[in-house]
Formats: structure tokens, sequence, C-alpha cells
């Protein structure tokens, strides 16, 4: 499965692993559903490195899981899916950004 995210600079395709990161693709794909994506900056961007966005406030700090949105304050984290290890290999690759102690949120 795959989905397209528009920037004011062209689009990116994102394939997503939904067999090895159920619930990260599952937080993602109902974040866009949500529209909670639109209008998000690039906060943090290092050439030929890294480009961050999704945080709703810009700020690089984070936003709620979908889990957050379902089940409250104390679901706006959710642990980490790592098996199977997913190595980035190539460029193209996302990931959900860790908040420490293998905690993901909204941001990749």
């Amino acid at each position: 499965m795959s989905v397209v995210i528009e920037t004011t600079v062209g689009d990116i395709t994102v394939d997503l692993y939904t067999k090895e990161r159920p619930k990260s693709c599952l937080n993602f794909l109902k974040l866009c559903k949500l529209k909670k994506y639109n209008l998000c900056l690039f906060h943090m961007v290092q050439p030929d490195f890294i480009a961050q966005t999704t945080d709703p406030q810009g700020s690089g700090k984070g936003g709620d899981s979908v889990y957050g949105e379902i089940y409250g304050h104390q679901a706006r984290f959710y642990e980490a899916e790592t098996n199977p290890r997913i190595k980035h290999t190539k460029k193209g690759l996302i990931s959900m950004v860790n908040y420490g102690n293998g905690m993901l949120g909204s941001q990749f």
C-alpha cells in the first residue's frame, strides 16, 4: 500500500510496511484520514539526511498518535514495533519519530 504526500516542493510517495508495522501504519493512515497532517511544516531539514514533519504546532515537540485521539491523553504515544528490524538503506525511507523509551506519536 502506498500514500502520496503533497508538499509545496513536490509529491512524496510513501510505501507502507503494513505487515511489518501494523500499528504504525494504522496510526499514520488514520491521522491522514483525520487530516491531522494537513498544512504541517517541515520543522527540521538537514540536506541529504533528514526532513522531519507532522508536528501540528510546528515546534518539533510532537503530536498525539491516533490512539491518543481515541483513548485520551494517556494513550497519546504508543510503543514502537521493532521486529522485524527495518534498516534505512536507501533514500526515501521514512520512520515515525521516537519520543524516548521507544514511544511513538504523530511525527515522521
